[in-house]
């Protein structure tokens, strides 16, 4: 901006300077109207030479500025150098100014703050010093106060000197029973927090311990009304199994009848049978030790194969009685008791006997409900 105002200002000068002198400085042209070519052609070539002269001279004149323009403009640039240079450093100038300025002020500021602090400290420091007094003198105090119990102390120290020989020794005793006292205290403190917590466990325990005992006796009393329905119906029951076992009994020994009665029946029909044929007598004495030693299923096993026999030999005594009753003469059976029969008692023999021989499969069966109603040791059979 400041080198365009300097070159606007340089034209202005040279305008003012050599404007219009162009002009005046040419040289004048002479009018001649009556004059011949060759004069004006003279004419002509010293207005050229002057005219040449005078732009030779306009050109030093030129140079000659041209060159103080140099001169100048170099000497204006060599001040606008030294003034940026100057401006430069006056502009560094200013931001040191500023720079020290800042660090001036951030310096006062601290400064300000540990005044502040220092003074904060200096306030503290005063109240502790005064706390420090008012200790001190209370110390001197307490001194004075214990002063009398130093004195007891080595008078305790003179006199028991064989269990504290030093004072330290006594002091030390009693931060001992101290320390025992603190842990008996917090110990005691202790139980009897454990001693609530028991009480509390123990009285919840015996609550318990009552509900379950009211639980269990309900149940012992329903236990108990139970075993007595159990007992009644046990007694029930073993009345029914004495019943059972009577009746077992009583059906025991009518089987044993029965047997009995078969084997003699059998045998009382083997009898005869050898008298009618003269057969030897067979002791049978073995048979019966060795019958009573079977067991109840095989004795009625080996009655049956009995009852066969027997109904063999009534099969073969109805036919002979059909044959006999046929031509109408009175039977006799040889081995009966004389006196026990009649015509009339062997007519119903007789009768019976066909009347359970002729129906199917029941020769057995009559027998033995015969047997089972009869007389052991007599020879009829009824039904």
């Amino acid at each position: 901006m400041k080198k365009t105002e300097r070159t606007a200002s340089i034209e202005a000068q040279l305008l003012e300077q050599y404007g219009g002198r162009g002009t005046s400085s040419l040289p004048q042209t002479l009018m001649f109207d009556h004059v011949s070519p060759a004069t004006r052609l003279l004419e002509k070539r010293r207005q050229m030479f002057e005219v040449q002269e005078a732009l030779n001279s306009q050109k030093e004149e030129f140079a000659r500025r041209e060159d103080a323009f140099r001169r100048r403009e170099e000497g204006l640039r060599r001040k606008d150098l030294e003034l940026q240079e100057s401006l430069i450093k006056f502009n560094k100038f200013l931001q040191e100014n500023e720079s020290k300025r800042n660090r001036a002020l951030k310096r006062a500021a601290e400064e300000k703050k540990q005044r502040e602090q220092k003074e904060k400290e200096i306030e503290k420091l005063e109240l502790q010093l005064k706390l420090k007094l008012q200790e001190e003198a209370q110390l001197k105090e307490e001194v004075e106060k214990n002063l009398k119990y130093q004195d007891y102390l080595e008078n305790v120290v003179q006199n028991m000197s064989k269990f504290f020989p030093e004072i330290s020794d006594i002091l030390n005793r009693y931060k001992t029973l101290l320390d025992a006292n603190t842990y008996l205290i917090d110990k005691h403190k202790t139980d009897e927090g454990v001693n609530d917590q028991t009480y509390r466990e123990f009285l919840s325990f015996r609550k318990f311990k009552e509900n379950q005992l009211l639980n269990e006796s309900n149940e012992v009393a329903e236990m108990q009304l139970s075993l007595e329905q159990v007992k009644n119906k046990g007694l029930r029951v073993q009345s029914e199994v004495e019943q059972v076992t009577l009746e077992a009994s009583e059906k025991t020994l009518e089987l044993g009848q029965i047997i009995s009665s078969v084997s003699n029946v059998l045998e009382r029909c083997e009898e005869s049978f050898r008298i009618r044929h003269n057969k030897p007598h067979i002791d049978r004495s073995y048979n019966d030790r060795v019958s009573s030693q079977l067991s109840l299923h095989e004795q009625c096993q080996k009655t049956k194969g009995k009852l066969d026999d027997i109904a063999m030999f009534m099969v073969d005594y109805r036919d002979i009685i059909a044959e006999y009753s046929a031509f109408q003469h009175d039977f006799v059976p040889l081995s009966m008791p004389k006196g026990k029969t009649t015509n009339a008692s062997n007519s119903t023999t007789n009768a019976n006997l066909g009347n359970s021989m002729y129906g199917d499969n029941s020769v057995v069966t009559g027998v033995t409900s015969g047997i089972a109603n009869s007389d052991p040791t007599g020879y009829s059979v009824t039904h």
